[in-house]
């Protein structure tokens, strides 16, 4: 592999930190190392997961043509996937990125209805505009076909799309999930910059849900990464919530903002705003958990030890914000939000929620 941008290896950082959540969002490890290799170079990396994202396209327009519609549904899915890796983390090009971004929601909103279960577009009224997301109910669960539901907030560069593999962990135990991108992030970065005043994002969505055929009205909220961090934020105020997953989040970007790696630096100076690198570490600094109240509800908050982005140390301020019922698991062997050991995290969330 020949990575020689002047960046000194952005490629190769860029799948250093996040290989192990391309596999495991549904692109399997040969053909992750086949693009990657086919990028060879950092400037090359979106063109080539979007040459894949085409091919992939092309296989689902093949299946529905013929009736393959399971067939279809996956194929359009993993296209979505290509699309969205290809736009992950590349802000070299922005008009690459929004092109490769648009590129994937249009062809998710084929998968979406072919799902097992389907997907259901859901847009949200906020702030003078719309966010957008999914919202599946389980094929199974109580008798009155009425389910508690899990919201699942993504991170800082992650988006709705990217969530299947895993909604599936809380649809084979009879919850309903809603996957959606909030201010700042995938659709809702055209809305306005990331901002840590998520309780108003929150009450939106919960309003707009609100009576939704197959729901119980109880919920709870997931947030993976940066999320975790959002979703601690929100919940503070949210009366009615019953739990709260922080999955490898934060309690205080500042505290580390200076050690963050440059690889991820470029993203916050994407999703943050600013005009300078300065006025993106302002934003970042207010990003804190401290002097809010805890959420009002038990708390899971999980971490890898071997995490490089957010350190432990900062996550390990979040343990007790859940009360006597709250938990805090750190796993020693866990990269940047654990995906190396998925096998451990996403069926422990699934169960605890």
């Amino acid at each position: 592999m020949n990575d020689t941008n002047k960046e000194g290896g952005r490629l190769s950082q860029v799948v250093g930190h996040w290989l192990a959540r391309i596999q495991v969002a549904g692109i399997s490890h040969g053909d992750a190392l086949r693009v990657i290799a086919d990028a060879g170079e950092w400037e090359n990396w979106c063109a080539a997961w979007c040459a894949e994202g085409e091919r992939h396209a092309g296989m689902a327009q093949d299946a529905k043509s013929q009736g393959r519609l399971v067939t279809a549904g996956e194929a359009y899915g993993r296209a979505a996937l290509f699309f969205h890796f290809g736009q992950f983390m590349f802000f070299d090009d922005l008009d690459q990125k929004w092109a490769a971004a648009a590129r994937k929601v249009e062809v998710f909103a084929q998968a979406a209805p072919l799902l097992d279960p389907p997907a259901e577009a859901i847009v949200v009224p906020f702030d003078g505009g719309e966010l957008r997301g999914y919202l599946r109910r389980p094929g199974h669960g109580p008798a009155d076909g009425s389910a508690p539901l899990a919201i699942l907030i993504p991170g800082s560069d992650s988006t709705k799309e990217e969530f299947p593999s895993l909604e599936a962990h809380f649809l084979r135990r009879g919850l309903a999930t809603f996957s959606f991108d909030g201010p700042g992030q995938g659709e809702g970065r055209r809305l306005a910059p990331l901002t840590p005043d998520w309780g108003p994002v929150l009450e939106a969505v919960l309003a707009r849900l609100e009576g939704a055929q197959g729901l119980n009205g109880r919920f709870g909220v997931m947030g993976m990464a940066f999320g975790g961090h959002l979703a601690l934020q929100a919940a503070a105020g949210l009366a009615d919530i019953e739990a709260v997953v922080c999955m490898n989040g934060f309690y205080d970007l500042g505290a580390f903002w200076d050690q963050l790696p440059e690889v991820y630096r470029a993203n916050m100076g994407f999703t943050l705003g600013g005009d300078n690198p300065d006025e993106t570490g302002k934003r970042a600094r207010g990003f804190s958990l401290q002097g809010l109240a805890p959420p009002p509800c038990p708390v899971l908050a999980i971490h890898g030890g071997l995490d490089r982005i957010f350190p432990l140390s900062d996550a390990e301020k979040i343990a007790g914000l859940g009360g006597d019922d709250g938990e805090f698991v750190a796993y020693a062997d866990g990269n940047h939000v654990c995906n190396n050991i998925a096998y451990k995290y996403r069926p422990l969330i699934a169960d605890w929620m």
